[in-house]
């Protein structure tokens, strides 16, 4: 796990352009001229490879871990000097030093995160023995420094150009968001504000700013109070629901309200609390919808109801009578062999009469109960 944590550390600085690194270049070249090697490099170490990402004088670009000098300078924490290699029995018989590289001296320092992962190496090399001075491995430690500082500053750039431009993108799609939120929020027919915690305007859309204009001659205006434009029989339960959405509850309340250019008006208000990205209340979402014509309709309705029970109620009752007295009188003038005495058409006529009320009181509340499909 430790070793994954170094990889994926080394990984950060590996992404890096650093070869043609100007800066890392003249270190290498400091180190050198220090050091008085014709060799001398900044070193990566993997599990398996060391990669030479800034050289001096060397031509190779990796070089297997298990005959890496800087393997044993990455056992410790401070600087390795070795100035004889063929003297030190851990040299002795590296392919560096008995091939055709004859290498002789080395010295290296452990590249150090600030995190305290061991990514690498600064070194040197030569092909004749040789040793440094306590100057000189002072001036070795502070470039091996500047080294880790060097590639922590470029990992940082990488790393802001990286949020740079995903906070682009990002803004590019909030942007977006926003028109398209912003024009859902406008062309919507619904009453919408958002209102503060204060209680003041923070926005509406335009269907909340043609009603006020309308119902009050008077324009919408951001940071003003919108209580002032809640009626009087309404304001009571306006405070008690908003009150409520501050508690984080969602209400619903609807009534009715006569505005003297529209007439009256039903209403349907919800109060919806809005949140942060930290789950904080910083607003009022009130939504007003204007539901006269269901209530109209629905007051139809129930007029439509009360036809028919009148109607029921004439011809369970109403119809009765005046029938009873028809079939009656028809029974008597039969029995006198319909030469009735004229008392019998004058009742007969009069119960038609009021049979005739009553069939027309039945046509004008079915007539009542026609809707008008607008």
């Amino acid at each position: 796990m430790v070793d994954q944590i170094r990889l994926q550390t080394l990984a950060r600085f590996n992404n890096q352009e650093l070869e043609n690194d100007e800066e890392l270049l003249e270190i290498v070249e400091l180190a050198s001229a220090v050091s008085n090697s014709p060799y001398a490099m900044i070193t990566f170490m993997d599990n398996e490879t060391q990669n030479l990402i800034v050289r001096k004088g060397i031509s190779k670009i990796t070089v297997p871990r298990n005959i890496s000098f800087c393997t044993h300078t990455l056992a410790g924490n401070d600087l390795l000097v070795v100035p004889d290699l063929i003297k030190d029995t851990r040299f002795i018989n590296n392919p560096w030093v008995t091939g055709k590289e004859n290498l002789r001296f080395y010295a290296g320092v452990p590249l150090i995160t600030h995190e305290g992962e061991k990514i690498g190496t600064l070194c040197v090399f030569d092909n004749i023995p040789h040793n440094l001075n306590d100057q000189e491995k002072m001036m070795i430690k502070i470039l091996g420094n500047q080294v880790i500082k060097t590639l922590e500053f470029r990992s940082g750039l990488e790393i802001l150009k990286k949020h740079e431009i995903e906070l682009s993108e990002q803004r590019l799609i909030n942007n977006d968001a926003n028109i398209r939120l912003r024009s859902f929020f406008e062309s919507s027919t619904t009453f919408q504000v958002l209102i503060g915690i204060k209680g003041e305007i923070i926005d509406f859309n335009k269907a909340a700013y043609n009603f006020i204009n309308n119902a009050y001659n008077n324009k919408l205006t951001r940071g003003e109070h919108f209580v002032k434009y809640v009626d009087d029989a309404f304001l009571e339960p306006f405070t008690k629901n908003y009150n409520l959405a501050l508690q984080g509850i969602k209400t619903m309340h609807e009534g009715s309200t006569f505005y003297e250019p529209l007439g009256i008006l039903y209403w349907e208000a919800t109060f919806e609390p809005v949140r942060n990205d930290d789950n904080e209340i910083i607003s009022i979402s009130y939504t007003v919808r204007d539901v006269t014509e269901r209530k109209l309709k629905e007051q139809k309705i129930i007029e439509q109801n009360q036809s028919l029970v009148d109607i029921a109620h004439i011809q369970a009752h109403e119809f009765r009578g005046p029938l009873t007295t028809i079939m009656g009188l028809i029974n008597l003038i039969k029995e006198e062999n319909y030469l009735a005495p004229p008392a019998y058409f004058e009742y007969l006529e009069q119960a038609a009469i009021i049979l005739d009320e009553k069939i027309r009181k039945v046509v004008r509340d079915v007539e009542k109960m026609v809707i008008d499909p607008k």
